[in-house]
């Protein structure tokens, strides 16, 4: 009878990791390859994970504030309302787009989480000026970036400068696209080497 060590179990799941993330790098930096047919297969399974892992934690929000519900906490009722009417309206025939479900949608969540998304920069703005240092360049150009992007998806700003928009897109598309797919190279090798190193690495 052989008996396998206790870090197996870990190690498949890191080498399943490294795996799944050098053919997502792959496909992401090189679109046209024979691993574009397995990099799939793994995101629509990620996708149908993260449904489920969802679903759960949305049954165990609910179930967490049923006892609420139960004592008539304001909190826990509106929770439970909310949901619901959103789940009855995004399962009528239309779905959000017309009917109650599209005036829902339309007139409180879309506002909503326009709100959410607005006040993003804002706290950028204040984190970088409060807790960074603005006083080198990069922290100077960071915020001066952050401020021009900020001013270019306003449209009162855009109706009297309209040359915000290509500011704007010069910006997006060059330095930032190139940062972002800089970092993000740099992230996908430095994880996948720890994983090789977490699984080549002998426990002691």
């Amino acid at each position: 009878m052989v008996t396998v060590p206790k870090s197996w179990p870990e190690r498949i799941t890191l080498a399943v990791g490294v795996l799944a993330g050098a053919l997502s790098l792959a496909s992401y930096f090189f679109p046209r390859g024979p691993w574009i047919g397995p990099a799939q297969f793994l995101l629509k399974t990620t996708m149908l994970t993260f449904a489920g892992v969802l679903l759960l934690g949305v049954g165990h929000l609910l179930w967490r504030h049923w006892p609420g519900v139960r004592q008539k906490q304001a909190q826990s009722l509106l929770l439970w309302g909310g949901f619901l009417l959103m789940f009855l309206a995004g399962m009528a025939m239309g779905g959000f787009r017309v009917g109650l479900a599209g005036w829902l949608y339309h007139w409180a969540l879309a506002p909503g989480m326009a709100a959410v998304f607005a006040l993003i920069p804002i706290f950028m703005a204040y984190a970088l000026w409060r807790h960074l240092s603005v006083r080198d360049v990069g922290g100077v150009l960071f915020l001066a970036g952050l401020i021009l992007v900020l001013m270019g998806q306003i449209p009162g700003f855009l109706a009297f400068l309209p040359g915000l928009a290509v500011w704007r897109r010069a910006l997006l598309v060059g330095p930032v696209a190139a940062a972002f797919r800089g970092v993000l190279l740099g992230v996908a090798l430095g994880s996948i080497l720890a994983f090789l190193i977490a699984i080549l690495t002998p426990r002691r």
